[in-house]
């Protein structure tokens, strides 16, 4: 992305402040948009693979920590859509729990692999409520769109286009990857989610822009990290020696979380639901 005179793809404010070659800054939604990326075609594959069976396992461990934030809403939910499903972990934890699950993806790879599976309606191209099964409308549907936004031009666009499309009482789970975790606090630019795909890095503020513009309510907004890590105790030990005020205040107010989804914080997320 060219960012020089280049107005903010969230806030479309500008012009964008030129950090250095990698990365611009917007000062009025502290998005950090990402100048390293090049046109990326997701149609066969893209950066994703179909994972191999270690990788799955802990992708859905990582599912089931997003449902186990989302249960104080989930009472009389019946319909999961998945919107960008990837190779559908999220889908593969929800079959158990709701009555009709849907994914949307443009990955034919992952789709197929999805398909293959037979736990889930895999669709594969862009979300168009249009197309959802009859037998997944009318009732009352929990949406997510978990590391999608970040890939997109024009991420508020997509955000809107799923309220559009969501009933009184519908809920909307959105995940996108944080600069102001401890992993890019780091690594910077050779954190692994600083890569090609991703055309923006979320800030807390940046992502409640997402909420305050989106025309749904605010139920949560947080932060996560990965599964793999979040609840270990190497991960506990770790945080408690170098940040040992940290956790304990952490211990006080972390509720439903992990102490790393609270003091690491690479990912940031948001429950919505439409008034």
């Amino acid at each position: 992305m060219n960012a020089p005179n280049t107005d903010c793809p969230l806030c479309r404010r500008g012009p964008l402040r030129v950090l250095d070659a990698h990365a611009a800054r917007c000062d009025a939604c502290d998005l950090l948009v990402n100048l390293d990326t090049a046109p990326l075609d997701y149609a066969e594959g893209g950066g994703q693979a179909v994972p191999d069976a270690g990788k799955m396992r802990w992708r859905r461990e990582n599912a089931r920590g997003r449902f186990r934030l989302l249960e104080p809403w989930l009472a009389g939910v019946e319909v999961f859509v998945d919107i960008g499903c990837g190779s559908g972990e999220m889908l593969d934890v929800a079959a158990a729990r709701f009555a009709r699950v849907v994914g949307f993806d443009t990955n034919r790879p992952l789709i197929a692999h999805i398909r293959a599976a037979g736990r889930a309606v895999a669709i594969e191209g862009h979300f168009d409520a249009a197309t959802l099964p009859p037998e997944a409308t009318g009732k009352r549907t929990l949406f997510a769109a978990s590391h999608v936004i970040e890939h997109l031009e024009q991420p508020l666009a997509l955000v809107r286009q799923i309220a559009a499309a969501m009933k009184s009482g519908d809920l909307l789970y959105l995940e996108v990857p944080l600069f102001t975790g401890a992993s890019f606090r780091k690594l910077g630019y050779r954190w692994s989610l600083w890569n090609r795909e991703h055309l923006m890095l979320f800030s807390p503020q940046a992502l409640a822009y997402v909420a305050d513009h989106s025309g749904l309510a605010t139920l949560a907004q947080g932060t996560r990290i990965f599964a793999r890590g979040s609840h270990s105790t190497k991960t506990r030990l770790k945080l408690l020696a170098r940040r040992p005020l940290d956790f304990v205040r952490t211990a006080f107010s972390k509720g439903r979380h992990s102490f790393a989804d609270v003091m690491i914080a690479d990912y940031g997320y948001l429950v919505l639901r439409k008034p």
